[in-house]
């Protein structure tokens, strides 16, 4: 029902990485940042196969979708959606030994040279998610058992805890058993189909996309920030526009559409707000207001305005301009990608 998307906040990292300079002090600590984050989404993503064999018509599967009780949000990895229940997935891609400590209610990491690190408990976490989403489905007179699991997505990861916390076993578990925690989870009265089609309806109308201003999070500003059209060949910015196509200097590259992805980092970089001419002239060092209206219209990007107060808007709901956007910032090899 609401597909898996590589998180906003991942491509904000990939835009500021690949257009801050190499000796910019604020690349160790994003580089550090998206190391952890393209770990999470690929140990979310290791779920993909074994939620496949759930039968179509029985489930329904929401991706990474934010919601609101009115104070505080509530964001869910995965959640599957059935007549019997609503079950919550936390994903951890950690290795090593994991012990869950009860006493202070905390996990701790043994790796594999013997280093050891302390975590909050996902499960407290996961326990908060289905309170959370338990009360937002009351508030809309919804009657629907909420069960929460914590899936831990490498299979070689040891599981160890107390033989008095009981919890554990019954709330954590690798990926590979996905499957056989769905079967237990069961809701005395279960849902017809309008029902499960109004709550399926209710849940994408009410996601609320996150917000993130990455350049105000490293403290960075926007004369910073390396400006052009990249080239995908060689990362050079001196890529220029003639006779309608991008010319790379250095490569002698030629793309013809490879401002879709200098207009999605402006945007993405721009936190969402809305751009003018101007704006996207200077970034995409462009000399010609003609041409840059010309690009800008045949995006057909919602606008407002008029003449020199016209702002173009990023497309709704961020469906990215480029549909290779995605696949391609997913395929890239950064040195600090894990």
């Amino acid at each position: 029902m609401k597909h898996r998307t590589i998180p906003l906040r991942i491509q904000k990292n990939e835009v500021l990485l690949r257009r801050l300079p190499k000796s910019h002090k604020a690349r160790p600590g994003i580089e550090k940042d998206q190391a952890k984050r393209w770990a999470g989404y690929r140990g979310e993503a290791a779920l993909d196969f074994h939620l496949s064999k759930l039968p179509v018509n029985e489930y329904m599967i929401f991706h990474g979708f934010r919601l609101t009780n009115g104070q505080y949000f509530c964001q869910i990895d995965t959640l599957i959606l059935s007549s019997k229940f609503a079950l919550i997935l936390e994903v951890k891609n950690i290795s090593g030994k994991l012990y869950f400590e009860s006493q202070f209610n905390q996990m701790i990491q043994t790796t594999h040279n013997g280093e050891q690190k302390g975590y909050s408990n996902p499960i407290e976490q996961a326990s908060q998610q289905a309170g959370e989403l338990e009360k937002w489905l009351v508030r809309r007179g919804i009657n629907l058992q909420v069960e929460f699991c914590v899936m831990i997505s490498k299979p070689s990861t040891i599981l160890q805890t107390s033989s008095e916390n009981n919890l554990i076993s019954q709330k954590v578990t690798h990926v590979q058993y996905l499957l056989s925690k769905i079967k237990m989870a069961i809701n005395k009265t279960p849902l017809t189909n309008k029902e499960l089609k109004r709550i399926s309806n209710i849940l994408l109308k009410e996601h609320v996309q996150e917000k993130f201003g990455i350049l105000n999070f490293y403290k960075t500003s926007k004369d910073e920030v390396i400006k052009g059209v990249l080239c995908p060949e060689c990362i050079s910015v001196s890529m220029i526009r003639k006779n309608g196509v991008w010319i790379c200097k250095s490569c002698k590259l030629k793309k013809k559409d490879e401002h879709l992805n200098a207009v999605t980092d402006l945007f993405l970089l721009n936190n969402d707000q809305p751009i003018p001419n101007k704006e996207f002239r200077d970034f995409l060092q462009l000399e010609s207001p003609d041409i840059a209206r010309r690009i800008l219209d045949s995006l057909s990007l919602p606008q407002t305005g008029t003449s020199k107060g016209r702002r173009y808007h990023p497309p709704p709901d961020y469906q990215l301009i480029s549909e290779l956007y995605t696949s391609t910032a997913e395929s890239m090899q950064h040195p600090f990608k894990t």
